[in-house]
């Protein structure tokens, strides 16, 4: 008959504090604070609000009107690029042919609108505010992209000089070092 072995249960036992036996050189917390890395996060403009639209040509006669802004640019996907259009426009042409912009660019001082054409007769029943664009230092993306995958969240875009995460609270972020004048990637 063979004998029974009982398990052998080794119960660890932490270090006492101020001991300074902890591994790998790590500072023991009753001899030593542990203090957060120093962050700074340089923020340098809000890019841009994007506003999903059902009625494109509508939606830009009011900002332009209402907030007296200009129309900057006008695009739609053109392959793996974009297509500006004219800037003389005309929307019943544009609707007629087909060549319809997927997005519009608006601006006036620092307030940008990026109206994203959602299709005429679209019911919403996501939110029609589509992201918040934040344009923000290189070394800062960097962080902040950092941040946003050790936490978890969903990322829906990444580029080199981008990417879109939605945070805990369901809003949805661009954040970039590019400048304003570029069509959303």
């Amino acid at each position: 008959m063979s004998e029974v072995r009982k398990p052998v249960h080794a119960e660890l036992v932490p270090a006492p504090p101020g001991s300074g036996r902890l591994p790998f050189a790590l500072p023991d917390a009753g001899s030593e604070p542990l203090l957060p890395a120093p962050r700074t996060l340089r923020i340098e403009a809000l890019q841009h609000i994007a506003i999903r639209v059902a009625d494109l040509p509508a939606a830009e006669r009011f900002y332009r009107e209402f907030f007296g802004m200009e129309v900057v640019w006008r695009v739609r996907r053109a392959g793996q690029g974009w297509e500006y259009l004219p800037a003389d426009l005309d929307w019943d042409t544009a609707f007629r042919t087909g060549i319809v912009p997927e997005y519009v660019l608006l601006r006036n001082g620092p307030l940008q609108l990026l109206l994203q054409f959602a299709g005429r007769g679209t019911v919403f029943v996501e939110p029609r505010l589509l992201h918040l664009s934040l344009r923000v230092a290189p070394e800062t993306l960097l962080e902040l992209r950092a941040e946003v995958l050790v936490r978890g969240y969903a990322v829906a875009e990444s580029g080199e000089h981008s990417f879109v995460f939605r945070d805990p609270f369901g809003l949805t972020w661009h954040v970039t070092d590019l400048p304003a004048s570029e069509p959303p990637r």
